[in-house]
């Protein structure tokens, strides 16, 4: 019922807005092209900017074939955040970015700064969904917002774009470009004391221009105790021999350590169901000592280099292409905190649990990730109808690395409870040693797409691309395992749109997109033991409906409807094989604004409502149940306000809101819904130091919420693949949201 009033109220918001702007004209405007003008997403130079007042509709797609479009002309739902929006939100990672995006969330698998990125409700791959500057990374290892000018989402299915992939969308990052004259050195504090320095430099000419950032902080983050260091190098430069050229170049290396952050807690899953005896205990504040422990945290490091090349050999014609390798390795030593059931004969009272640490033994140690892309878009008429025609081959080699021989583990005699934790004094963990390949994944992609422009009030997009796919795993002797997954497929999708008005648009689209299949190798216990069993390819099926508007220039309203249906695969625990054995569905309605309010006051904002079913599973009692691990509704307002007459002071403000997320298939028990605010103020001026300077001080969780953030399923993809184990049993595992903590910059520009 909340549902279709909130679906109402919002249908009768848009069409009062078109009414008020019906006098504003009554054709569509010309749409934007993609001929290689790719605007960067930031702001001007006003000191009162906030990065929003321009609003997201206006916003160009970053990447791909749909690049140079507006995301108000297209069928799609994407939002964008600038660097600036990033800056005076203290955003560092994109485990603090992602709250922006209502339909977007993290799968928590380690916690948040290595976990999957999803929308919908729908979990992304490492690889497959993510890119920077056009090319796939690897999307499950720190990210440092510090060297990206802007972070846009495409919500929903869009392999017909860029190839097999997870029914997630596009978490699309860019990188900072060469600008002229600008040299930045900010500095920043983060409670308990965590000290950072950082330059952004950059200059262009005109044969050449470069950008460089770098960024180092040290201390102890919120646990007494704990520790974070970041250090991050960046640097692109680019060659203009003729007007017509460009020439790219990128190179990055990025290391994230962190120790004695609080671990996750871990709950047993048998049959879909919470083991008898246990229950989430309350969240408590994430920043007391003994959550976590001094010998358990993460050891990230990235590395990065690219070069692309861009030409417009004529005024209908554009080309770009380009490689980029990765190596992202992932020492990922953390602690789980599993908790008791009340038959345990340790169990005293809720609460209780025992802290295990793994080294990382199963978890991939190393991923190499070379890929590259080459694209062609054109403009050709037939008869009075306009075509926008590009075709793109993409494609990846993943490579995946273990240790020969494991991390230490480690259990602890000591039974600690959440509401005291124990500070344990294990010093005996090491970390693994020698490496090898145990999977290699390929994936090769050819897409078209046909933006059609019928007349002044219709445009139809058709894309369709196949892909080739390939898996092989290997033991620790390099020695392939029987079964080898290859294979390849179709993926298409179709829209029409329709300009009632300017700056307005009405969408429908149908997209049908492949998915990679997935393998499980048989553990010993099972009759097939060292068996792989392979799946086909995933065939995801969207329907969509939506609106944007952009109104008086100032703010814009964009809208869907979606409903989202793919297979899933798991282990069966009634006959022992893996296969598909069901069906997500995933329905909901998404709502999202942005711009000026008025001329000092702007925001962004919205809501997702998910209603997320399974379906013909083979657990029992579980169909039809909600998919464990996501919230039926996620909302986030930001307000920024610039102080009247100032135009040098300003506040801003951020509201958080997340539902309550089941913990098993047979939805026994969930974690509460929670509620987050977060403040800043920030002063600029042109008479402190250099050219500007902006002073920021921010507060995240402002009234220090004690909540569970997030959590990693027992099944990644929602029903009975029990992918975590102890002698407890199989478990999932929830994350504590981040407890109170400030951040002071103060940034200038010469």
């Amino acid at each position: 019922m909340k549902f279709k009033i909130s679906l109402a109220a919002c249908m009768c918001l848009l069409c009062s807005s078109l009414a008020a702007v019906q006098s504003g004209g009554n054709s569509a405007p010309e749409k934007s092209q993609n001929m290689g003008v790719i605007e960067v997403n930031s702001v001007g130079d006003n000191i009162s900017e906030s990065g929003i007042d321009e609003g997201f509709l206006s916003k160009n797609v970053q990447q791909g074939m749909l690049a140079g479009k507006r995301a108000l002309d297209l069928p799609y739902q994407i939002n964008t955040i600038s660097k600036e929006i990033m800056n005076h939100q203290g955003v560092t990672g994109y485990e603090e970015a992602v709250k922006y995006f209502p339909s977007a969330q993290i799968q928590m698998r380690g916690g948040a700064t290595v976990g999957r990125p999803q929308t919908r409700g729908f979990e992304g791959s490492v690889v497959g969904n993510s890119f920077w500057d056009g090319f796939y990374t690897i999307s499950t290892t720190a990210i440092p917002m510090a060297m990206f000018e802007s972070f846009q989402v495409q919500n929903g299915v869009a392999g017909s774009l860029y190839g097999a992939q997870n029914p997630v969308g596009i978490f699309s990052y860019t990188r900072k470009r060469p600008v002229k004259d600008q040299y930045i050195i900010w500095s920043d504090y983060m409670s308990r004391s965590n000290l950072g320095l950082g330059l952004d430099l950059s200059n262009k000419f005109e044969k050449f221009g470069y950008r460089a950032v770098f960024y180092g902080s040290n201390g102890d983050r919120q646990p007494k105790g704990s520790n974070l260091q970041r250090r991050l190098a960046s640097v692109t430069m680019e060659f203009y021999p003729t007007g017509d050229l460009t020439f790219e170049t990128a190179a990055s290396y990025y290391e994230h350590n962190t120790k004695g952050f609080a671990g996750q807690f871990a709950l047993g899953v048998k049959d879909g169901k919470i083991t008898d005896g246990m229950v989430l205990p309350k969240a408590v504040d994430s920043s007391k000592r003994g959550l976590g422990q001094s010998f358990g945290g993460m050891h990230l490091k990235t590395t990065t280099a690219s070069a692309k090349f861009k030409f417009t050999p004529t005024d209908k014609w554009y080309l770009e292409g380009g490689f980029q390798f990765q190596r992202a390795d992932r020492d990922t030593h953390g602690v789980v905190n599993y908790i008791l059931p009340s038959t345990h004969p340790q169990y005293t009272k809720p609460g209780d649990y025992q802290t295990r640490h793994s080294g990382g033994a199963t978890a991939a140690y190393r991923f190499d990730l070379p890929s590259g892309y080459l694209k062609a878009n054109t403009q050709f008429n037939t008869g009075d109808i306009e075509h926008d025609f590009s075709v793109q081959t993409n494609g990846y080699h993943w490579t995946q690395d273990r240790y020969k021989i494991a991390s230490t583990n480690y259990t602890s005699p000591t039974i600690g409870n959440i509401y005291d934790p124990k500070i344990l004094n294990y010093t005996g963990a090491r970390r693994g040693s020698g490496l090898y390949h145990y999977a290699v994944l390929d994936m090769y992609n050819v897409s078209v797409l046909d933006d059609i422009t019928i007349n002044d009030k219709f445009d139809v997009m058709l894309s369709a691309s196949k892909a080739w796919m390939r898996q092989e795993s290997y033991n620790t002797t390099q020695q392939r395992l029987v079964k080898a997954y290859s294979d390849s497929g179709y993926s298409w999708a179709g829209s029409l749109i329709f300009h009632p008005i300017e700056d307005a648009s009405i969408y429908y689209t149908y997209a049908d997109s492949l998915q990679q299949g997935s393998t499980y190798v048989y553990p010993a216990s099972s009759p097939y033991a060292g068996e792989v069993a392979s799946t086909s390819p995933y065939r995801s099926k969207q329907h969509e409906i939506g609106a944007k508007i952009r109104v008086a220039d100032m703010i814009d309203f964009s809208v869907a409807y979606f409903d989202i249906r793919r297979p899933i695969a798991y282990l069966n625990s009634s006959t022992g094989l893996y296969g598909i054995n069901g069906e997500q569905r995933n329905r909901g309605f998404e709502f999202m604004s942005g711009g000026r309010i008025t001329q000092n006051l702007s925001v962004l904002g919205g809501f997702t409502y998910i209603d997320p079913k399974m379906h013909n599973v083979s657990i029992a009692g579980a169909n039809r149940k909600v998919a464990n691990g996501i919230p039926k509704l996620n909302a986030n307002l930001m307000l920024d306000y610039v102080i009247p007459g100032t135009n040098k002071l300003a506040i801003s403000t951020n509201f958080h809101y997340t539902g309550k997320m089941y913990l098993d298939d047979l939805n026994t028990q969930s974690t509460p819904s929670f509620f987050v605010t977060d403040l800043g103020i920030r002063y600029t001026s042109e008479h402190l130091l250099g050219d500007k300077t902006t002073l920021r001080f921010n507060v995240n969780n402002v009234f220090n919420k004690k909540y569970w953030a997030g959590m990693y399923p027992a099944s990644a993809d929602g029903a009975g693949g029990l992918n975590v184990t102890s002698v407890l049993g199989s478990a999932n595992g929830v994350t504590l949201g981040e407890s109170r903590s400030f951040m002071l910059s103060a940034e200038v520009k010469f």
